[in-house]
Formats: structure tokens, sequence, C-alpha cells
């Protein structure tokens, strides 16, 4: 008996703290041209864009020797979680076939 009585309480304490929510959630007529509404805020997501700016061209000699230097197309290719081991060669000083990035 005291179990049920228990229950009938805490539901007669939500069901009171829930009625005061229908009114809070009450939404204007959409029909009615004067009601009052919230003011949207909008920000458009371009506002930050930045366009294309052309670039100062480069010595092209100069650009390959630093790619060059750096190691090269296969490094470019290699995956971020790669890493170049110190005891193996240049990527740009190993043959074409015993490279593992070469796929045919």
């Amino acid at each position: 008996m005291k179990c049920c009585l228990f229950f009938r309480q805490q539901a007669l304490a939500c069901l009171v703290l829930l009625l005061p929510v229908g009114a809070w959630a009450e939404l204007p007529d959409p029909l009615d041209s004067t009601a009052a509404t919230t003011a949207l805020d909008y920000q458009s997501p371009l506002k930050t864009y930045q366009g294309f700016r052309e670039q100062p061209l480069q010595n092209w000699r100069e650009a390959n020797d630093l790619v060059g230097r750096i190691g090269g197309w296969r490094t470019y290719a290699m995956e971020p979680w790669e890493q170049p081991s110190e005891s193996a060669p240049a990527p740009s000083a190993m043959p074409m076939g015993d490279n593992p990035h070469d796929h045919h």
C-alpha cells in the first residue's frame, strides 16, 4: 500500500511540473500577420571566403631542385603514417622497380 501511494505522489509531482510547459510552448498563429516572431540572425558561410589570388612566378629550376631535395614525388605520395627510414636510400636514388609505392 505504501509503495502504491509513493508512486502516485511521484506521478502527481511530475504532472504538476509538466503543466506549465504547455503555456510556455505556445506558438504564434501562422495565419496572423501581426503576430510577434523572433528575429533571425543569419550569417552567410561565404562571409569569410577568400577568392583565388595569383601567386608570383618562381624559377622552375629552383622549384624542381627543391622538390628533388625533399625527395621527389615519392615523398608526396607517401601516406601520412609512413615514416621514411633512416637506413633506406633516398627515394630519388632508388631504381624504379624497387620502390614499394610503385603500383602498376
